[in-house]
């Protein structure tokens, strides 16, 4: 079964946003009044960590407040919510990236994950917690920001609702099950749970490279909407030259979340991805297992960039890193690493690449998929 994905070009945030979001909500009717009226609807940002806009980290400002305008003119009771990754800088996260300004000026309230409650899901195998401001929406409006990542080599409408989990809860997730395929399917049983969701993809500028928050920014030009998140994920795989089959929250969707794409014709020339534990799954788990020594994916550290704050440390769910006086960088226990990318991912400065060991790279290099 094909599931609508609709695109359209949109150059810049300042000038032509306006116009592309109309485009895309009228071609798409997902935004339509008549669904919405009366309906509690939660939207949820990436709001990873406190960057600028211009950083590409966190879903842009203004379209949010066009999200928001959109769907309180249709009678929707809004707000707006996520989940960190460093719980203690909300405030200075929401000042940052410019979303609590905008909730501010658009009279709508922010809602902490952290402070609305949880509910308990056991769904196919996996446990794990979801913020009661989720599940309990009637309609889930997710607005990612389309980033590489070190761990799924794409990180966009799927991996946006990992954010559901609260707080420190998606660390332990992230211990329990580092490896990429099995996170994947975690990733899979969270939205199983979740209700129903439109997805608008961020793409006018994502990031490239070390992301999903030490990257570059890239100019994509063009926003993306579906109801279905899966197709909508793979749908940019196309766009952006990757193979649905190497992100691992894809596998096995293909048959039921196969895209058909609608609107403008996009293509980006080129799209770089991190080195990550994603080549992992090339291999079968037990040479995985009994090679690890020669298999492996671990953060290494710039010295100059690092500024000792600790982030990476609090962030670490298998506590493989340490400050120590005596060193200018955090101290790895490399035996203890699960190679999750969590401490790559809240590093403030940059500081933090994703290394492959040298048997890792030749594998990557000889399969063509790094």
């Amino acid at each position: 079964m094909k599931h609508a994905v609709h695109v359209v070009r949109c150059p810049d945030y300042e000038i032509a946003l306006p116009e592309a979001f109309e485009r895309l909500a009228a071609a798409s009717g997902l935004f339509d009044a008549a669904a919405l009226c009366g309906k509690r609807v939660l939207v949820k940002p990436n709001l990873l960590t406190d960057r600028l806009p211009e950083q590409a980290v966190t879903t842009h400002p203004s379209l949010v407040r066009l999200v928001i305008r959109r769907l309180k003119a249709a009678g929707a009771v809004v707000s707006v919510g996520d989940s960190p990754a460093s719980t203690a800088n909300l405030k200075v996260t929401l000042e940052r990236s410019g979303i609590g300004a905008v909730c501010e000026e658009e009279g709508v309230p922010f809602v902490s994950f952290e402070q609305g409650g949880v509910r308990n899901f056991e769904q196919d195998g996996f446990s794990f917690l979801l913020a009661k401001p989720v599940v309990e929406a009637d309609l889930l409006v997710n607005l990612p920001k389309v980033k590489s990542h070190s761990l799924t080599k794409l990180t966009a409408a799927v991996k946006n609702l990992y954010g559901a989990v609260p707080g420190y809860s998606k660390t332990t997730l992230h211990r329990l099950y580092p490896k990429p395929e099995t996170f994947g399917r975690l990733l899979q049983a969270i939205w199983n749970v979740l209700p129903p969701a439109v997805s608008l993809a961020d793409a006018v500028v994502g990031m490239e490279g070390q992301g999903p928050s030490n990257g570059k920014p890239v100019r994509l030009g063009f926003l993306a909407a579906s109801d279905d998140p899966f197709a909508l994920d793979t749908a940019l795989c196309g766009i952006l030259h990757l193979r649905p089959s190497t992100v691992p929250y894809l596998k096995g969707c293909e048959t039921a979340h196969t895209p058909e794409v609608l609107g403008d014709d996009v293509s980006v020339p080129s799209f770089e991805i991190p080195s990550g534990s994603h080549l992992l799954d090339l291999l079968p788990a037990w040479l995985v297992h009994v090679a690890s020594r020669l298999l492996w994916v671990r953060p290494a550290f710039v010295p100059g960039p690092c500024v000792r704050c600790g982030k990476c440390a609090q962030a670490c769910p298998a506590s493989a890193l340490a400050l120590r006086a005596d060193a200018s960088v955090p101290r790895l226990d490399a035996k203890a690493c699960i190679g999750c990318a969590c401490c790559h991912e809240v590093c403030p400065k940059g500081a933090i690449r994703m290394k492959q060991s040298a048997v890792l790279r030749l594998i990557g290099a000889f399969k063509g998929l790094d």
